[in-house]
Formats: structure tokens, sequence, C-alpha cells
């Protein structure tokens, strides 16, 4: 049975997303939500876009950053469950440059 997990843990920091130079150019932001889905030893099973920041390199961005992070399994009463998670990546632009 897979579980939703709130806040997943990692075997290492995860990377953050790199933001795309001509977004970055062109003051693209916005806000990807990926799924990912993991197995009971916590290995990666599928990678989903959930909702779309509205800029292409944004999105595939963020799933290429989330694909290779390194995820703990999920585990229920001490033993390691499949699980989901949904993970939120925010590309924002600071205001002082």
């Amino acid at each position: 049975m897979e579980v939703f997990s709130r806040e997943p843990e990692f075997l290492t920091p995860p990377q953050p997303p790199i933001y795309p130079a001509q977004a970055r150019r062109r003051n693209q932001q916005g806000l990807v939500l990926v799924e990912v889905r993991l197995d009971a030893d916590g290995q990666l099973r599928e990678l989903r876009l959930l909702r779309s920041s509205g800029v292409e390199s944004l999105d595939r961005s963020a799933m290429d950053a989330v694909a290779d992070w390194r995820f703990r399994p999920e585990t229920q009463n001490g033993l390691p469950v499949p699980s989901r998670v949904h993970i939120p990546i925010e590309f924002a632009l600071s205001a002082s440059r």
C-alpha cells in the first residue's frame, strides 16, 4: 500500500534546479508542482508534472532536478513502504539586481 508523504527525507541534500538562462533573461517565474512516486527502497518509480509553471523550460528544469534527488524510503511500523510526495518548486527572481 502506498502512503502519502508530507515531508520527504533525503539520502543526500537535494540540489536545487538550475534556473534556465533564457527564462531568467525574460524575467519568467513560476511554481512547478511535481509528484514523485517511490518504491519501498526509496527508488524513483514515477515522476509526474502535476502543475506547470506555464514556462516549459522551468518545468523541464524542475523535473530534471527532482529526477536526480535521492530519497529515503517512507516507513510504517518500522517497515519501508512505497510512497508518493508532492514537491513544489518555485522559480523566483529576486528584486535586487
